[in-house]
């Protein structure tokens, strides 16, 4: 098997992402968490009229 290559320069374990920008981020994967299950709620929904509307 082929040794794979690095994509990225290796990264000083010292480095951190601070408080900040951490708790950002996880606001950002939280709405966007929401809007995912929310997408597919009204997708479920939309799908779930439209079975209705054509068994008649």
């Amino acid at each position: 098997m082929a040794t794979q290559l690095d994509l990225l320069p290796p990264v000083d374990p010292d480095w951190r992402i601070d408080d900040e920008t951490r708790e950002v981020g996880r606001r950002g994967l939280a709405k966007a968490r929401a809007a995912l299950a929310e997408a597919r709620a009204r997708a479920d929904r939309d799908h779930h009229h439209h079975d209705h509307r054509t068994a008649a």
